[in-house]
């Protein structure tokens, strides 16, 4: 291995080892009950954290040099952990939190969820953060474009919802409709025909750059040409003709 592959390597371990074992919620990563996380979500908070060549084969490579000693990758090969883990007290329900909490939801999802709320199931949670950059963080990872939801925790928990913390972020089933507030939904919509002519616009652009400089022949044309062709042949059968005569 060479001194720059080394080098890498152990930069991706120290990165890894502070992410899963110490403060994996810094970085908007919640473990499972396990305490794995999925490896395609490290390898996206690697990324913005300034290693952008990180691969899952850097990773692979890891385990076989000195990551066996620190990490644990289940038998699946999709999730991993730190062996050893210094994380505060993990999931722990709680009553003393901000008034306003945030998170965000695919584009799609969202006509659905301003009607019927935000659910998870037993097993989940609906990751939130007092951060409003946090929020759009996680929510990158899952879409481009994500929306960016205001959570109303005391309506919701009037409502009966529960909320959890994990370090500095905030967890729960599920969020009432009524306490959830976003951008107006024709805006979005606009947004979404506006970029559709943009990407119009750019196919047409590509399309006139191959067309350019180039003659179509149309039905009409090809026959119109054959006309004149064929009336200039007929006049110049009729001046030899005269001449002849």
């Amino acid at each position: 291995m060479s001194k720059r592959d080394t080098f890498k390597l152990e930069e991706i371990k120290k990165q890894m080892n502070y992410i899963l074992s110490r403060s994996p919620d810094e970085f908007g990563l919640l473990p499972d009950s396990e305490g794995f996380v999925k490896i395609k979500d490290l390898i996206q908070v690697l990324h913005e954290e300034g290693l952008s060549f990180v691969r899952k084969s850097h990773i692979d490579e890891l385990m076989m040099w000195e990551g066996r000693g620190l990490f644990e990758i289940d038998e699946e090969g999709k999730r991993i952990k730190a062996k050893d883990q210094y994380w505060s007290d993990f999931i722990q329900p709680v009553t003393d939190v901000p008034k306003i909490l945030y998170t965000c939801i695919r584009k799609r999802a969202y006509p659905v969820v301003l009607k019927k709320g935000l659910f998870q199931d037993n097993n989940s949670y609906v990751i939130l953060s007092a951060s409003k950059e946090m929020a759009l963080r996680i929510g990158k990872r899952k879409s481009p474009e994500p929306i960016l939801l205001e959570v109303r925790t005391y309506e919701a928990m009037d409502q009966g919802c529960l909320f959890f913390s994990f370090g500095k972020l905030y967890l729960t089933h599920w969020i009432p409709a009524q306490c959830i507030f976003g951008p107006p939904l024709e805006q979005e919509k606009e947004k979404d025909k506006k970029k559709k002519k943009k990407e119009e616009r750019e196919k047409d652009k590509i399309k006139k750059a191959f067309t350019a400089g180039t003659f179509i022949m149309t039905e009409e044309k090809r026959k119109g040409r054959k006309r004149k062709k064929s009336k200039g042949q007929k006049e110049k059968r009729l001046e030899r003709r005269g001449e002849k005569a």
